[in-house]
């Protein structure tokens, strides 16, 4: 049971995300080529970028931990020292050395002052994991420039490294080789580290103490030329000529080795740069591919955001969800010939989907009425321009083809619209009884037929110069009882809710109210603060009607039945179901009744 839930939630979400799509088609759309295009004139438009690089091998350093006492110890091998080079790469020594050997200054794209530092963005170092090798990349307009600077840095570098790593080496052999008196070059001979540690020596050194110690004690006893004197000073003589001996192979062998250094280097270059046949920037296909992808994604968030940010009704789900109204149908946009009425589809024999609209209101419209002892109806919107006028006509004329008698009022006595959806006269009307009515016998001369059979019209008449004050006599409330009793239906065109406040006069006497909401026009808020005035007023909204509506994605796809409907039977034409037509008698005339007295304004 859950998973049957769960898959139809699943199913209603996106449902409703491909209907929000469908619905906001054209920002879609409109953001995803405005990307595409954006994203053409920047590739198309920009410079090709080369790119060559040179590699090298770096090797890890081979020698002594130290090789003169006294000196600093160079540490070789640590973990830190591949990172040490790379930085040493694009050290400013380095940059300086290629800017002057290549006569940058020359090119634009490196001159003026410091324009070595402009070297550090376009040069790349890439060390290849797992390896002593590393890539050194250079980005340049030209092909043959990038490969030379490649090639600059790594020969710049090779130099640089070998006088660094030879430079303590100079100093020990300089030492070693330096003319000095023999005492202090044996000093500083004996003083080396290979010297000191050397086990031969150390034990002829022991031995030498040794025999002086001996030495010392014999010429305690005997003459110089005591046998035992003498043999003892030819002992340390031999020990001492020993030592000398060894110590000269041990210097000897240090300047063999520290001249070999002179003669290598651990940093090699393997690949030099060639200059690149093709740009790496811009990758045209890759950036279109990558514009499509994004347009799209930039289009259906442009959509979302859109919607969430649209405070206007275009829904049934607004109506229901944003207005807490009854939602009573959507009416399509369309566009009108001058030549025809405003209902004239629901007069021709084939069937629209307009027309279809109009009958569902009627049906909805019934529903809503269910239960209601009034069958008279204001029709009302926030705003002007919302079409209430059109919503209303169509609608009287829908019920009137239902069989039942309809008067349809122009109750806007301040911009009436009403006579131009019916194409009658507007020279007498509403407002000629409201100011100068004497008794209700006096509005069936002003009362007009129209094309459709069952229904009348109430023009508004003469713009009055005091609508409000005509809406407050106790004719307008006479009006009503009367065309309540003479007619089924009484359907009264109001004006909007803002900025006056007309509908609440009608109000007063008629109930029961239809509300007219522009397709993706007026705000929320705005209507729901005209109807909360309405329902404040005591006035029952029945509905909301979504009018010029622009009919698209799945929350539409219904009405794709009505085609169906059209289509269906041997002739080809007949009604859709659930169309009653109403007949009713005629109502008895009754013996007309005098107005009451006619009272102040307001009271």
């Amino acid at each position: 049971m859950n998973e049957n839930n769960n898959e139809n939630e699943l199913e209603f979400d996106l449902s409703y995300y491909v209907d929000l799509v469908l619905r906001r088609r054209w920002i879609v759309l409109s953001v995803f080529i405005s990307v595409i295009i954006a994203t053409a004139l920047v590739t198309f438009n920009t410079r090709p970028v080369y790119q060559a690089q040179a590699m090298l091998v770096i090797e890890k350093e081979r020698g002594d931990n130290t090789i003169y006492q006294g000196g600093p110890t160079v540490e070789r091998g640590n973990d830190d020292y591949y990172q040490t080079q790379y930085k040493l790469l694009k050290s400013e020594a380095v940059l300086k050395a290629v800017y002057k050997r290549l006569n940058l200054e020359s090119v634009p794209e490196f001159a003026g002052v410091y324009g070595y530092l402009k070297l550090d963005k376009p040069i790349t170092i890439a060390p290849v994991p797992r390896s002593r090798l590393v890539y050194i990349k250079t980005d340049s307009y030209d092909p043959l420039l990038a490969a030379n600077i490649s090639n600059a840095v790594a020969n710049v570098f090779i130099e640089q490294n070998m006088g660094n790593q030879l430079f303590m080496s100079k100093d020990v052999l300089n030492a070693l080789q330096a003319d000095r008196a023999g005492n202090q070059s044996r000093a500083i001979y004996e003083s080396l580290p290979a010297v000191v540690n050397n086990s031969l020596i150390m034990d002829l050194k022991r031995e030498e103490a040794k025999l002086q110690s001996q030495l010392a004690e014999a010429s305690g006893h005997y003459t110089a030329k005591h046998p035992v004197v003498v043999a003892l000073t030819a002992n340390l003589k031999t020990v001492q000529a020993q030592i000398k001996a060894e110590t000269d192979k041990v210097i000897q062998s240090l300047k063999i080795d520290l001249s070999g250094q002179l003669m290598g280097n651990n940093i090699r270059l393997i690949d030099a740069a060639m200059p690149p046949l093709h740009p790496i920037k811009p990758r045209k296909l890759f950036n279109m591919l990558l514009a499509f992808i994004g347009g799209l994604v930039l289009g259906l968030f442009a959509a979302v955001l859109v919607e969430f940010i649209d405070q206007t009704v275009r829904t049934q789900e607004d109506v229901e969800n944003k207005l807490g109204l009854p939602f009573l149908g959507l009416i399509p946009l369309t566009r009108q010939n001058k030549e025809q009425t405003a209902y004239n589809h629901l007069i021709l024999q084939e069937h629209s989907l307009i027309s279809e609209s109009v009958r569902n209101l009627r049906t909805m419209v019934d529903f809503a009425e269910v239960g209601s002892k009034s069958k008279s109806i204001i029709v009302t919107s926030s705003v002007q321009g919302e079409g209430k006028s059109f919503v209303a006509g169509n609608l009287a004329a829908a019920i009137a083809q239902a069989g039942e008698k309809v008067l349809i009022v122009d109750g806007d006595l301040r911009r009436s619209n009403m006579h131009k959806v019916f194409r009658v006269s507007n020279a007498k009307g509403l407002s000629d009884f409201l100011a100068t009515g004497r008794n209700v016998e006096d509005l069936r001369p002003l009362i007009q037929p129209t094309d459709v059979p069952n229904l009348s019209i109430l023009t508004c008449g003469p713009r009055p110069p005091n609508p409000a004050e005509l809406l407050n006599t106790p004719r307008l409330s006479a009006f009503i009882a009367w065309a309540g009793q003479d007619y089924d239906r009484v359907i009264v065109d109001c004006p909007p809710m803002f900025p006056i406040s007309d509908v609440l006069l009608w109000g007063k006497y008629i109930n029961n109210c239809i509300f007219v909401a522009a397709f993706g026009k007026t705000r929320v808020p705005l209507i729901k603060t005209a109807v909360k005035r309405i329902g404040a007023a005591g006035i029952k909204v029945l509905g909301s009607v979504v009018n010029m509506s622009k009919f698209g994605g799945l929350s539409y796809s219904y009405y794709g039945y009505y085609q169906y409907n059209y289509n269906y039977g041997p002739d080809g034409q007949e009604a859709p179901d659930g169309e009653k037509k109403h007949h009713r008698k005629p109502k008895a005339a009754k013996e007309p009744q005098p107005l009451p007295e006619t009272t102040a304004p307001g009271k």
